[in-house]
Order: C-alpha cells, then structure tokens, then sequence
C-alpha cells in the first residue's frame, strides 16, 4: 500500500531541488499558465519555449490575446501544428474577456465550460494557478503511475485516464500545483519510456515494479492503428503578375490556413479547372515531391507548377505570401517557389 505522506514529500523534496528552469514556471499569472499548458500539449517542451516568448512578448496579457486578430494569431501560432488549440484558446479568451472581466476564472466549473478546456488542461491551470486539488494527467503521469503500481490495464482506454485521474486526486496534497508539475517532471526526465533512470529516482521505493524488475513492462497501451496514407497533387499557379492562387481552408484540420489547391492524384485538370474557374497550362511532369506526417495521417505530395492568364481574387503576390498563415505540410510545398 502506497504511504501517499511520504511519496508526496519524496516526490516535491526532489522537484523543488530538480525542476527544469521553464518560462511558465517564473510566474502566477493565469493566463500565461494556461497559454503554455495549451502549447504543451502533444509538443516538446524544447519546441514550446521560444513561441511561448513569442506569444508574451506580443500578447503580455489575456486581453492582448482575446483583442487580436485571428489570422495574426494563427501565424504567430505556424509551426507548432494542432491549430485547434489556438483557436479554441482565443475563443477562451475572449468568453473570459466578455464574461469574467479578463479575470481568468478560479472556480473549477466555471474555467472548465470555456472552450478547449479538457480534464488535463482544467487540472493543469487549476491546481497550478490557483492550487485546487485537481489532477492533471498526461502521458507523463500515466506512464508514472502504471510503473509505480504494476497497473496492467491499457492507458489508452478513457476509463483508465479517469481511474488514474481519481486515483491522483487521492492522494494529491495541499501543494498540489507543484504535485501535478513534479509527477509530469517525474516522466519527462526520470521515468521515461525507454532508458528510465531508475537508480536516480526520488520514489524508487514507492515502485512495485522496481521492486519486481519490470519497469519496461509498463505502462500496457495497445499498438496504435496505422496512419492512414492519402496521397494528392498539390498546384503552385501563377499568373503574369508574379502571384499565386492561395485560399483559406474552411475544413476542421486546418481551419484558418491558408493553402495551395489539392486535389487527389486522380483529380482530371478538367475538373480542377472547373472548379477553380481557371484555364491552365499544360499539366507535366511533378517539379518536387513531399511528405507530411500528421497525428493519424501521412500525406504524400507531389508538386506542380502551372500558369494561367485567368484573373481570381485568390492570386496572393509570391513576396507577401509568408503574411499568411500556413501549414508546415503547405510550407513544404511553397520552398519550391523560392
């Protein structure tokens, strides 16, 4: 049976020794706790740093960031992929701005309605900001606990998440901002997925499956699907103008961005032509060929290069092009230009 007494003291004694010098973590504003834990999320902490500086350097407070135009926001954003993050979050905002006076609720059920807000991200900036004793689990966490309880059941399965969230809250003490950040901190650089340092870790004597040489064993998470393939021409045009077609994507991936037209590769240039109302030149052979990997997808792209004397609102002079948001699959695509 877990002394919870003294793992939370094991635990807090070495992460107040040992916590890694984070940007977020020099301050107590709210919304700055919120904005990392929003670019945490599914990134490396390397990568989040310079955009969280980024964003505070142009957006110091929550109203700089709610009164911001999304297209700006989204640019800031390029790079670090998942755009829905940042648009939910600027939805946040502005709920907050319009219905909390820019005050970043402290009531659990009252910041977990605003949008975006999941379980991890309502437990992260709760207990952080404002020390409520709520959970916060992350792969980190989970990874933690199945090792530290021999827990063989698949954390990829909600019902898991919510067990071990339960089971955190137990026995999260009165410090618990700190708890959260020093068990994330635990997985991230002590019990890691492949080479834990075992020897060096501050509950090693809370751990089952130390104790019973299985730690590699653990956590048990069934084998993730395959990433579906898709495979699509993507057409840089240009007219006499030195411009190229651009438009904003309108579908739920990368809403906001703007694009290159794609088509899948058994798309006729009639249709494409079509649809674009443009009259294009000949098609030929593919100038480049790209790949992209997305959470559960792959995109295969091969790069053309067509002309047309056809006028569009869509032509974007080629100079200006790098104003616009754009995805890192649609960056790829457009170096080819350069």
């Amino acid at each position: 049976m877990l002394n919870k007494n003294e793992f939370a003291l094991n635990l807090l004694e070495w992460y107040h020794i040992n916590k890694r010098d984070l940007p977020w973590r020099q301050t107590n504003d709210p919304y700055k706790i919120w904005l990392s834990e929003v670019m945490l999320q599914q990134t490396q902490v390397q990568t989040v740093i310079p955009y969280f500086n980024k964003f505070i350097d142009k957006y110091p407070t929550l109203d700089d960031l709610a009164n911001a135009d999304e297209q700006e926001v989204l640019k800031d954003w390029e790079g670090l992929g998942y755009y829905n993050r940042i648009r939910n979050l600027h939805s946040a905002v502005k709920e907050v701005q319009y219905t909390y006076n820019s005050i970043v609720p402290q009531k659990p059920k009252q910041f977990f309605e605003l949008k975006g807000v999941g379980p991890y991200i309502g437990g992260a900036v709760q207990s952080i900001a404002f020390n409520h004793r709520i959970a916060a689990v992350d792969g980190n966490v989970l990874r933690v606990m199945a090792r530290l309880n021999e827990d063989n059941r698949d954390i990829s399965k909600q019902s898991t998440v919510k067990s071990v969230k339960s089971y955190v809250e137990s026995i999260i003490p009165l410090e618990s901002g700190d708890f959260n950040q020093a068990l994330m901190e635990l997985g991230a650089t002590i019990c890691t997925p492949r080479i834990p340092k075992c020897l060096s870790c501050p509950v090693q004597s809370h751990c089952e499956s130390f104790k019973s040489n299985s730690v590699l064993q653990y956590p048990k998470k069934k084998s993730s699907k395959k990433k579906t393939e898709l495979y699509y021409n993507i057409f840089l045009i240009l007219n006499d103008k030195n411009e190229v077609y651009m438009f904003m994507n309108e579908s739920n991936l990368l809403k906001g961005m703007y694009k290159f037209p794609k088509y899948d590769i058994d798309t006729s240039i009639g249709t494409i032509e079509e649809e674009l109302n443009l009259k294009l030149s000949q098609l030929k052979e593919p100038i480049a060929e790209e790949k992209h990997v997305f959470t559960h997808q792959v995109w295969y792209m091969n790069v053309y290069l067509l002309y047309t004397n056809s006028e569009s609102e869509h032509f974007i002079k080629i100079k200006d092009v790098s104003d616009y948001p754009m995805s890192v699959a649609m960056q790829k695509v457009f170096k080819h230009l350069n």
